[in-house]
């Protein structure tokens, strides 16, 4: 394929991953006080109803991912990401106008269908490249991504505090312009598509996870791996909700909050982390990475002061580099031709994560910060995952030590 057809492709593949990333960025800021307003109740219930819907998306996310991944095969790539973006902005716009909670859930549902595109647009990447140049344009994917996590919560912040529609219309429209941009320039990908027929065990996200069966030796892993996974997701599912509450931050401030952790985060990840990895094994890195991320935890669990804030966030996040360790030494415990298994088996298990954490921590945010609760403590979400992090370390510790 030549080059400058190569090029367009992946500026419509890279425009659809950021906007796909900012869409999900971008309702953080508007969130809380969207359901305080359909609900007609305080922060505390709004933040527990903030916890089902994301329950909603990554629910059918974790159910459509895979269908979509092989309706891709069969049908093309172009199609699928189309109706992606169209399924994207009907619901951006849907959240615009929303006035009561179960058109909210019905507008997570369309997004978690339609909103599994990285795989999709990975896939459109390997079809268009070759082994030489393939890890090139995967690091513009993955790029794509982080620009628009960092983009979305600013943009929600800022167009939030005009209106709390006018972050989801402007997304909403952007995600026309780009699908009518990819129906007149956006060529089929995929020209070796497959006339198997499609069987429902292929369908199903769970089907990974019969791999955990095959690589007993790791089991402890494995739980490690989903401890720490759900452990993440006490920062997205209460952040907004936690530092309105603590702090009486702005729809603005909250925005600007994420846009600064979503850029530290990048820092690390893509400096630091390159860093310490030349001097540190693998093991350290999580010892390291694990305490470091429990003392930020804590920190932010209990903190009073922004400053007290800010201090734990940056610790938390310096923390991630536990993160790449892990999963080198999870790559290294296994021989390459098991890799994508292994990968598939990690996937499945984020999705129930995403599925699992999110609600736990938000109802937890409620249980502890109500009018009639016996303890008020609007940092449990962070403490809990202090908590989930320690078991990790100890396990970790057991298993690295036989």
């Amino acid at each position: 394929m030549k080059s400058n057809k190569i090029n367009g492709i992946v500026i419509f593949i890279t425009i659809t991953i950021i906007l796909d990333s900012a869409g999900f960025g971008i309702i953080f800021p508007v969130l809380p006080e969207l359901l305080e307003k359909v609900l007609n109740a305080d922060l505390s219930t709004a933040a527990k109803y903030g916890g089902i819907l994301t329950l909603a998306y990554a629910f059918m996310q974790f159910i459509f991912a895979p269908i979509l991944g092989i309706l891709s095969d069969y049908y093309g790539r172009r199609n699928v990401l189309l109706l992606s973006l169209l399924g994207f902005s009907i619901d951006c716009f849907i959240m615009a106008i929303a006035t009561e909670y179960w058109v909210l859930f019905i507008s997570r549902l369309i997004a978690g269908i339609t909103g599994a595109t990285f795989a999709v647009a990975s896939a459109a990447i390997t079809d268009i490249t070759t082994s030489a140049n393939r890890t090139k344009y995967f690091g513009y994917l993955n790029a794509a991504f982080n620009i628009g996590f960092i983009i979305g919560p600013l943009v929600g912040g800022l167009l939030g505090e005009y209106h709390l529609s006018y972050p989801f219309y402007f997304a909403g429209i952007l995600g026309l312009l780009n699908v009518t941009y990819g129906y007149f320039y956006f060529p089929e990908t995929n020209n070796l598509r497959t006339n198997k027929q499609i069987s429902f065990a292929s369908l199903s996200p769970l089907q990974s996870l019969k791999s955990i069966q095959r690589f007993k030796g790791l089991t402890v892993l494995f739980v490690v791996f989903f401890l720490l996974s759900t452990a993440s997701h006490s920062m997205e599912s209460t952040w907004s909700f936690f530092t309105m509450m603590q702090f009486d931050w702005s729809k603005q401030h909250v925005g600007f909050s994420l846009t600064i952790i979503g850029i530290i985060g990048f820092v690390v990840q893509a400096y630091l982390l390159q860093y310490l990895s030349k001097k540190l094994s693998d093991q350290k890195l999580i010892y390291i990475g694990l305490t470091v991320s429990f003392i930020g935890l804590i920190l932010l669990g209990f903190c009073t002061t922004e400053q007290q804030l800010w201090i734990g966030i940056t610790i938390y996040l310096l923390g991630s580099i536990h993160q790449t360790g892990f999963q080198s030494m999870l790559s290294k415990s296994l021989d390459q031709q098991y890799q994508g298994e292994l990968q598939g088996v990690l996937g499945s298990l984020n999705g129930l994560t995403t599925i699992i954490g999110p609600p736990i921590f938000t109802y937890c945010f409620y249980l502890f910060t109500h009018d009639n609760t016996p303890l008020y403590l609007p940092g449990i979400a962070f403490i809990l995952s202090a908590l989930l992090i320690s078991v990790s370390f100890y396990l970790i510790l057991h298993y690295c030590r036989k």
